[in-house]
């Protein structure tokens, strides 16, 4: 009597396992943690993290090959326009704050969806396809600096208009 494990079994098992490890595979229901900062000029950090669910089971390579190929330069997004929260400091700098929220990575969780950019427009977590959609169509539309909270869009407002004066009048440093 064989105490061998047939292959289809042994093949569920190493994927399985494979999930709790952080491996790439496509059994399996963890959700996705879309972890990502604010850095303003001076180096300072704000993390934030977002959770999708994984219906389509798309594998961690698949889902940060999409994310990226949506960004800006491959990192780059601006969170309000794709109801991600935003991670900005409490006061804004002029010399150091910008737009901008920058990706870091993806890995599995248990933790349960939570999305609360999203969820306090429409009342309901995205998966992670519906995201990576959202950024998408970002893409398509064009990153919108302006499309901040509206002291930081204010004072990117004034930086704009300060550069067309300057430019207009001949001055550039």
């Amino acid at each position: 009597m064989s105490s061998r494990i047939p292959f289809p079994i042994l093949t569920l098992l190493a994927r399985a396992t494979n999930i709790k490890h952080g491996a790439s595979t496509r059994l399996g229901s963890e959700n996705v943690a879309f972890h990502y900062l604010y850095r303003d000029a001076g180096n300072y950090k704000l993390r934030g993290t977002a959770i999708f669910s994984n219906h389509t089971l798309l594998t961690l390579e698949e889902i940060e090959q999409q994310i990226r190929s949506f960004l800006k330069d491959g990192e780059f997004f601006i969170a309000r326009q794709v109801d991600i929260e935003e991670r900005f400091f409490d006061v804004v700098h002029e010399e150091e704050d910008h737009p901008w929220h920058t990706f870091d990575h993806v890995e599995h969780t248990t933790e349960p969806a939570f999305d609360p950019g999203h969820r306090e427009e429409h009342l309901q977590d995205r998966d992670i396809t519906e995201f990576i959609a959202d950024l998408a169509a970002a893409h398509r539309a064009g990153w919108d600096e302006m499309k901040v909270r509206p002291d930081l869009a204010a004072m990117m407002k004034r930086q704009k208009d300060g550069w067309k004066r300057d430019l207009n009048s001949g001055r550039v440093d």
